[in-house]
């Protein structure tokens, strides 16, 4: 029985890293980062045929068979938890705020956000949308000036998979 249990959490932790890499490769791939995602993709391959090995040799068992699915989910689960840690690429984010929070444009600035400007009209007259395009990592930081400051702000945030032309500040390179 012990033994079991043991083949079991084995089972589980391997398919866990396997499926995190697999997710993790997957993201990678979309970001365009192909050598690291190549990389990633050899080892998985490795871990799962190893875990796909015990699994057909032990179909008849049915835990090996909860262990090989459980560790599928969480390998899910943590893949996508290791990746926005990582937070690989570059987003484009969107504000649109009122004329009470103009201000925060040169602060943005000053803390080395590319910003640019756009000026609008929404249902309750008169907006500046700011546009800007930094490191994905950059996201929660900007989240937090926003909580600090007490902005009121309608911000959107999307994946960019490639750009170029301008100047992204928080790298200092040109694009």
């Amino acid at each position: 029985m012990t033994t079991i249990i043991i083949d079991c959490i084995i089972i589980m932790s391997l398919r866990i890293v396997d499926v995190s890499l697999a997710t993790t490769r997957t993201i990678l791939l979309t970001k365009g980062k192909a050598k690291t995602a190549a990389v990633l993709g050899f080892f998985e391959i490795l871990i799962y045929t190893k875990v796909l090995t015990d699994i057909v040799t032990n179909l008849g068992q049915w835990y090996y068979l909860i262990a090989y699915a459980l560790g599928f989910s969480f390998g899910n689960y943590i893949g996508t938890k290791i990746e926005r840690r990582l937070a690989f690429g570059d987003v484009q984010i969107r504000m649109i705020v009122n004329p009470n929070y103009y201000h925060i444009i040169d602060e943005l600035r000053q803390s080395k956000f590319g910003v640019t400007t756009f000026a609008g009209e929404g249902r309750d007259g008169e907006r500046k949308m700011i546009l800007i395009t930094a490191k994905r990592k950059r996201v929660n930081e900007l989240y937090g000036f926003l909580k600090k400051n007490n902005i009121d702000a309608f911000v959107s945030v999307n994946d960019i998979t490639s750009y170029s032309g301008g100047y992204m500040i928080s790298s200092n390179k040109k694009k």
